[in-house]
């Protein structure tokens, strides 16, 4: 009965540390780190709208709203393609029925067809700005 209890004693005290040991597993992925930025529209600020910052390689994403031609919020660091839509509502005939939806007035060379990149680094002020174009 002693020697069960000292194994099983034994087996508890082996879980424990390999939990402690699969806890402390340091993240491969790049830290978050504040950014912030302006977008104009033709030269002046993009009222509103959004932009994604992307690391195509691993898929990872972070969405920013634009407010008043200014955003900010928290991005991996890493070089990132950047993509800024404005979207505002356009009236379509479909199958015969006048339908409302959203289209995206910025060019598409400054989204899905995006060139423009922001390099997020650890230290820095991480301040970018983009000048967009209407389509």
């Amino acid at each position: 009965m002693a020697r069960r209890v000292q194994t099983v004693n034994f087996l508890v005290v082996c879980l424990g540390l390999s939990a402690l040991v699969g806890c402390s597993k340091k993240s491969s992925e790049p830290p978050f780190v504040s950014i912030s930025g302006s977008v104009t529209l033709d030269e002046k600020p993009l009222a509103d709208g959004f932009l994604y910052f992307k690391t195509i390689e691993t898929g990872a994403l972070e969405r920013f709203d634009i407010t008043n031609g200014e955003f900010q919020g928290k991005a991996q660091v890493g070089k990132r393609r950047v993509e800024i839509c404005c979207n505002r509502p356009k009236k379509v005939i479909i199958d015969g029925a006048e339908v409302e939806v959203r289209d995206n007035i910025i060019d598409p060379s400054f989204n899905i067809e995006s060139k423009l990149t922001a390099e997020v680094t650890l230290e820095g002020s991480n301040r970018f700005k983009f000048d967009v174009k209407k389509k």
